[in-house]
Parts: structure tokens; C-alpha cells; sequence
């Protein structure tokens, strides 16, 4: 029997809380923008696509921002082929815990050595920008990482 897809990944969302990352999953997957709540513990969607006539299968794993979940979303690291790492142009320390936070965990917890890492400036309609995009885009280059 065929499957239904030629190719499977497992990608992450993660960073600090309210830096809108259901909100990209709820636009990516089901093109819908609406109003959240925080998410508690983890969360996930599946999205089929195909590129270039490949079908794949993405598992989005959205996990909680928030300290006291953190031990809960170790478990998702393991097996990720990409980690979106996340923040708000408007509220720099979510910028600043990427480094400080978010980038040690994966390190920590990514079973595989070719995790794919992209950093995404999130809520960039904002009026009160903390955070500039030559910054972003400056780490994700010290990082080599993707910058959208």
C-alpha cells in the first residue's frame, strides 16, 4: 500500500509566552487569525502539503511559553526536524530569551545533530518595536539560522 505522503517532519514552535506562536500555527495550518488564549502544555497540528510534486506531512508541535510547563515539552524536542524559535518585536525580552532560553534547550533536548532552526519576528504590525530587524536578522546569522 502507498503512503499517503513522501515525506514526514516533526517542527517545534517554541518561545516565551504570548509571542503569538498559536497564532502562526492557527494561520499556517487552517489560514485562520483569531484571538487566543495561552496554551496549556503543548498543543499540535498536522498539515499536509506538497512541494514540488513531494508530499509531505508536517507535525507542528506548539508548546506552552510559560516556566511551569518547560519540563512538561521536553519529551516534544525529541525526534524534531526544524524548531521555529519565536518573539515579539514589541516586547524585547522575549528576543533576548531565545538566546538566554530558548536556544539552550534545544541544544539540550534535540535528539538529532541536523535540527533545521528557523527565527521568526512575530507581531511586526506593532507600533511600539523594541526589537529592530537588523537585530533578528544579525541572529540569525550569528546563529545560522533561517530569519523571516
Amino acid at each position: 500500500m502507498a503512503s499517503e505522503f513522501d515525506h514526514q517532519f516533526k517542527l517545534l514552535l517554541i518561545g516565551d509566552s504570548g509571542v503569538g506562536k498559536s497564532s502562526i500555527l492557527l494561520r499556517f495550518t487552517d489560514d485562520l487569525f483569531e484571538e487566543m488564549s495561552p496554551t496549556i502544555g503543548v498543543d499540535f497540528k498536522v498539515k499536509l502539503m506538497t512541494v514540488h510534486r513531494t508530499k509531505v506531512k508536517l507535525t507542528i508541535w506548539d508548546t506552552a511559553g510559560q516556566e511551569r510547563f518547560r519540563t512538561l515539552t521536553a519529551a516534544y524536542y525529541r525526534g524534531a526536524h526544524g524548531v521555529i524559535l519565536a518573539y515579539d518585536v514589541s516586547r524585547r525580552e522575549t528576543y533576548e530569551n531565545l538566546r538566554d532560553i530558548w536556544l539552550r534547550e534545544v541544544e539540550m533536548y534535540c535528539t538529532g545533530d541536523s535540527v533545521v532552526k528557523m527565527l521568526v519576528a512575530n507581531k511586526i504590525d506593532m507600533d511600539n518595536r523594541t526589537v529592530t530587524k537588523d537585530e533578528g536578522s544579525e541572529l540569525a546569522r550569528s546563529l545560522g539560522t533561517m530569519f523571516f
